[in-house]
Parts: C-alpha cells; sequence; structure tokens
C-alpha cells in the first residue's frame, strides 16, 4: 500500500515538475523575445555622432606666476 502511495506520489509530482518546467521555457522565450525587440528598436535609434569643428580652437590657460614684488602684510597694521 505505502508502495502504491509513493508511486502515485512520483507520478503526480513529475507531471507537477513537467508542467512548471514548461511554464518558465515559455517565460523565458517570451522574455527572449522581449529582450531581442528591444534591442532591435536600440539599433535602429542609434544615430553616428557628428562632430562639428569649433571655429577656435580651445587653448589651455596658462599657469599664473606669483608676483616677486614686495608683500604688503595686513595683519601687522591692525
Amino acid at each position: 500500500m505505502v508502495a502504491v502511495e509513493y508511486a502515485e506520489f512520483l507520478q503526480q509530482f513529475r507531471e507537477r515538475t513537467a508542467k512548471r518546467m514548461e511554464e518558465f521555457e515559455k517565460a523565458i522565450a517570451s522574455t527572449q523575445r522581449k529582450l531581442d525587440d528591444v534591442a532591435e528598436d536600440v539599433e535602429k535609434k542609434k544615430q553616428p555622432v557628428v562632430v562639428e569643428s569649433l571655429e577656435k580652437p580651445i587653448r589651455m590657460a596658462r599657469r599664473q606666476q606669483r608676483g616677486r614684488g614686495p608683500v604688503k602684510s595686513v595683519l601687522r597694521e591692525a
């Protein structure tokens, strides 16, 4: 009697597992199709980048040099 119940349990378990696996595979296939559609849309929307030349070239700012003249102390006057 226990062997019959166990065999029945195994059969039901296999059927449930097969059904769940089928649903899982359908969900994966659906998601893959959606991803492919999105990837195609992204590829269609991509446009080549156009770089326009500037009229004036960009110059690098020079470092300012510290003056070599006499230093005025503001704190000593206070």
